[in-house]
């Protein structure tokens, strides 16, 4: 097939029935908008942001697709155009099409390449269709601090259907560092009313965001109203659930008799990296080091699974000094008696240690 046709041409027939056809469109239009000439670029781009408004048009997905992974970074002079046409297009397409989380990527790379106004992104958010509600919530955490003045306009989303409330929890998660009065309490509620994925984007959310803040030496966050939730997602039989709610217990301001013994008992946890968290968490909270000490030793000095023993390390390697000084006398015997690279890092763990 001839490539001297115009862009227009190759842009019908990315919806053309015949799969070679639209494959080949696809290629040829993906080289376009990356040509070294800037004229070339800019007519490739022209064609596809045409033909996604375009009434009647059945290809917004391959062109969604293809500006979000082709096309950076986009002129200042099309970014707003551009984005108008994106959320015309996507408010064609289903909630659920794979081109919508296309389409959020590619909202953010326009926020990113100009100044958009932001009252866009708004308006987006507030969406009578959920394809652009999503895009708007997907894109928001993306933009990152630039956006972070539409947190609070982001919150409502939460309770909307399940596409656009997981995009705003994503993007709720990016954000809660830069705004955590906001945040946090959102997260919180998240955790204890979610349920699957939802549930446990949330954990991890918040576990990012007090994992920060304890290497910056902020404060721990006061968890004692989430006490009972986390206990009890401490004994989810799905160990990633596990494991999250176990080291939160240890990030937070929670050192009573019941959390030290829900983090003892998981020191026996069928999964090593929930048992390995627990010690981490044991130590954090300031329960007494022996036990957690003894329990890491073992790990660290067995010889029969060494990729056991290496993520075991990785997550040593993640602390800060203040919580390694805790077991410097085990690091140090590791070290005497480990050679080859646990030994190293057992020496490399006493010196953060010491800072």
């Amino acid at each position: 097939m001839s490539r001297s046709r115009s862009l227009d041409e190759w842009v019908s027939f990315l919806s053309n029935s015949d799969a070679k056809r639209a494959a080949q469109a696809l290629e040829v239009l993906g080289e376009s908008l990356c040509a070294d000439d800037g004229a070339t670029r800019e007519r490739a781009a022209e064609a596809l942001l045409k033909e996604l408004v375009r009434e009647g048009s059945t290809s917004q997905g391959p062109i969604l697709q293809l500006l979000q992974l082709s096309w950076w970074p986009p002129p200042v002079k099309s970014a707003e155009p551009a984005l108008a046409a994106v959320l015309t297009g996507v408010s064609r397409l289903h909630v659920d099409a794979p081109a919508v989380d296309d389409a959020a990527l590619l909202v953010a790379n326009l926020y990113r390449a100009a100044s958009l106004p932001l009252r866009v992104l708004e308006e987006a958010l507030g969406h009578g269709q959920a394809s652009v509600r999503k895009v708007a919530a997907g894109a928001v955490g993306r933009v990152g601090k630039g956006a972070v003045s539409l947190l609070p306009r982001l919150l409502p989303l939460l309770d909307d259907v399940e596409p656009v409330a997981g995009a705003a929890l994503e993007s709720l998660g990016s954000l809660a560092p830069m705004e955590p009065e906001v945040a946090l309490p959102a997260l919180f509620d998240q955790v204890a009313r979610a349920e699957g994925a939802r549930q446990y984007l949330a954990l991890t959310s918040l576990r990012s965001v007090l994992e920060e803040w304890r290497r910056e030496d902020t404060p721990a966050l006061d968890l004692t109203s989430m006490d009972g939730v986390l206990s009890r997602m401490a004994e989810d039989p799905q160990a990633p659930i596990r494991l999250e709610a176990i080291c939160l217990l240890g990030l937070g301001r929670l050192s009573s008799l019941t959390t030290v013994a829900t983090l003892r008992r998981h020191l026996q946890d069928e999964s090593l990296d929930v048992a390995v968290c627990a010690a981490v968490s044991l130590l954090r909270v300031g329960a007494p080091p022996q036990e957690a000490a003894a329990f890491l030793f073992q790990r660290l000095t067995s010889r029969e699974t060494p990729a056991e023993t290496d993520m075991v390390l990785s997550m040593l390697e993640g602390l800060e000094a203040a919580t390694l000084a805790r077991i410097r006398d085990m690091l140090e015997a590791v070290a005497r008696e480990v050679q080859g690279h646990v030994g190293d890092a057992a020496r490399a763990l006493l010196r953060q240690a010491r800072k």
